[in-house]
């Protein structure tokens, strides 16, 4: 019976992996046990849309306990429950217009309870929302597709990732994982993490963009890749950044996957940094995904020599 039960709660992961959907099955997307994850973790629409409805519950429940007894509340409209709802809305806030009041000792231990959990509810309001506003946030952009270089003297992969904010990230540093289908000894299927190692894969000084190289020689997983004319349908890659932010005197992360799709041949990425030949260097970010041919390349290098 567990089983079953465990079989029917599925949830999708959340990770930007592209094409590549992960399912976990046996856990619940919002833990009732854990609701600061939830909190924090959720959509500002949806966190704002839970903010609105347990305000409007809990207000909603006081006004029943003050209708519930008559005479409760002085100048309130007998067994109105708009006008024992907007007290509550008053008291919670502690605002106290003054219009209407407790009338009684029922009536004023209910405003306590009710005043004592409107200090405690903004209290945990303001802190999930500076939580939720102050969380370092990554602003690294990858490329929309990688490419394999095969006109040099060694074939490479080639990751491009930019820095999205006006200053300069510290102390980068990159991993890069390749999954590719395995079978175990009794022929049961699954993905085998290769890790690709990179020809450098920290950066001390992060201004603008990083172009990442992986060699494809013999004992790199991807070798196939250095004569082969398609990208095998799946495989998967999957980059992970992580930089020292010294506006937000924080760690950022980032991670990104890439389909087979988005793997392109012979083809090299366009010059996204112009330099002017003396001490100014110029990042056009719109180019960071641009790729061209090789042959392309070739020629324009050409044409400058001319």
């Amino acid at each position: 019976m567990e089983n079953q039960t465990k079989e029917k709660a599925k949830v999708e992961v959340d990770a930007d992996l592209g094409s590549m959907s992960l399912e976990k099955i046996g856990i619940q997307r919002f833990d009732l046990g854990d609701p600061y994850h939830a909190a924090v973790s959720m959509s500002w629409p949806a966190f704002m849309a839970c903010l609105a409805l347990i305000y409007i519950a809990i207000n909603f429940l006081f006004a029943l306990l003050y209708a519930a007894v008559p005479g409760s509340l002085e100048h309130a409209r007998p067994g109105s429950l708009v006008d024992a709802f907007f007290f509550s809305v008053e008291t919670f806030a502690t605002v106290g217009f003054g219009v209407m009041s407790p009338a009684s000792v029922y009536g004023h231990v209910v405003t306590t309870i009710e005043t004592f959990t409107g200090l405690l509810m903004t209290a945990m309001m303001t802190g999930l929302v500076f939580v939720r506003f102050s969380r370092p946030r990554a602003k690294i952009l990858f490329a929309d597709t990688l490419v394999v270089s095969r006109s040099g003297d060694e074939p490479v992969l080639l990751i491009r990732i930019g820095n999205g904010r006006p200053n300069a990230l510290m102390g980068a540093s990159a991993r890069a994982v390749a999954l590719l289908p395995d079978k175990d000894a009794n022929g049961h299927a699954f993905r085998r993490a290769h890790d690709l190692a990179l020809q450098r894969s920290d950066m001390p000084f992060f201004p603008m963009t990083w172009t990442m190289m992986h060699p494809l020689r013999e004992d790199s997983p991807l070798a196939a890749l250095a004569h082969v004319n398609e990208v095998p349908r799946d495989l998967r890659l999957i980059v992970s950044i992580s930089a020292h932010d010294p506006s937000l005197a924080a760690t950022v992360s980032a991670l990104h996957a890439y389909g087979a799709e988005k793997i392109q041949l012979d083809m090299r990425y366009v010059d996204a940094v112009r330099w002017d030949g003396n001490d100014r260097s110029v990042a056009d970010m719109r180019k960071l995904s641009a790729v061209e041919p090789e042959s392309a390349a070739s020629a324009n290098e050409t044409e400058d020599l001319d």
